[in-house]
């Protein structure tokens, strides 16, 4: 099969002929139609925190058809439409059987990082990380159910905010456009904030009631002016950086909620402080669970959220696709492996 082929970090990939993925008795081999670039995607290949074994294939966004099943497999047939929940996990450990499989003590893989993904012409996952994709949504929509669908279903959950109450999301780029309308479509109602005018404006197509420029030194005063002098109930930190830490406990509501889904390993402290004085809940968000990719596809075929994609590119041009990515593209960039 063709793949796009990781052999050194901060190298292009490579389109080499690869062998298929052997499948074993509980997995699926599916036939590749899309995938969805990540920003991990370009942390993994930059050298930026993990690494795996090379030679390896990204992508962890993909929808698919299946191509053949495991002599175990009974809920697939080939033919079948699906996508991936990328998190391969036990289904035993304390935290599956709690209902937080993203927190799987016995990981056995994460699709694109830890095992190899779906930049390529098939990928496998266990049967029990497959959901049927309806047929009134698209392969290229479907495709980033994996992440950034689930990623904003998950963070809405976390958040435990109720209809007609204030949300600001903090970075509208690809988790923060489609959380937007997550948000939405749950009756809350949003402020968007990034430092692109373009993805502002994107942001009021999507629903955003106020948005503002991350550079305008009134944003502050703007948020609290919106929300009646107290500020958002939750604050979703879609970037991870010391200065939107910073930003986020100015936002919030005291007794607030700030859901951080952008990661950066040297952010600096808040002030435990202003934490312990205006009693904040600081809580993380990471993926998705499988009952989150169920309510993620419910979402996407009632139509009610529609990822935003800025670009389409053939694998042979998945190395431009990295680019566009890299140089802050608005939407997600979708890697098309068959038409």
């Amino acid at each position: 099969m063709k793949a796009a082929v990781m052999r050194a970090t901060g190298h292009p990939l490579a389109i080499e002929d690869v062998p298929a993925p052997e499948i074993g008795p509980e997995e699926v081999l599916v036939e590749t139609r899309t995938c969805g670039i990540c920003g991990t995607d370009l942390h993994i290949l930059e050298g930026r925190g993990y690494v795996p074994p090379l030679p390896h294939i990204l992508g962890h966004e993909p929808a698919g058809v299946v191509a053949a099943i495991g002599q175990r497999v009974t809920r697939y047939k080939v033919g079948d439409r699906v996508v991936p929940h990328l998190f391969f996990t036990c289904g035993e450990c304390f935290f599956c059987r709690d209902g937080r499989d993203e927190q799987c003590a016995n990981l056995r893989g994460i699709l694109g990082v830890l095992v190899n993904g779906a930049f390529a012409e098939y990928f496998k996952a266990p049967e029990s990380n497959l959901f049927f994709l309806p047929l009134n949504v698209s392969f290229e929509e479907g495709g980033l159910l994996a992440d950034a669908v689930v990623t904003s279903v998950h963070a809405h959950r976390r958040s435990n905010l109720q209809s007609g109450e204030i949300a600001v999301v903090l970075g509208c780029g690809g988790v923060g456009l489609t959380l937007i309308q997550v948000l939405k479509a749950a009756g809350v109602r949003v402020v968007g904030v990034d430092r692109s005018d373009e993805s502002l404006s994107l942001s009021r197509e999507l629903g955003a009631e106020l948005t503002l420029n991350s550079a305008d030194p009134g944003r502050v005063r703007k948020v609290r002016e919106f929300t009646g002098g107290l500020g958002a109930r939750c604050v979703f930190n879609c970037v991870g950086t010391g200065g939107t830490m910073r930003d986020s406990v100015d936002y919030v509501m005291t007794c607030g909620r700030i859901v951080v889904i952008g990661e950066e390993a040297d952010s600096p402290a808040v002030s435990t402080t202003e934490i312990a004085q205006r009693e904040l809940e600081i809580v993380g968000s990471r993926n998705g669970t499988r009952q989150d990719m169920a309510e993620a596809i419910r979402l996407l075929a009632s139509g009610r959220v529609k990822p935003p994609i800025a670009r389409r590119f053939s694998l042979a041009q998945i190395n431009e696709a990295l680019a566009l990515v890299r140089s802050g593209a608005l939407g997600r960039v979708v890697i098309t492996v068959k038409d």
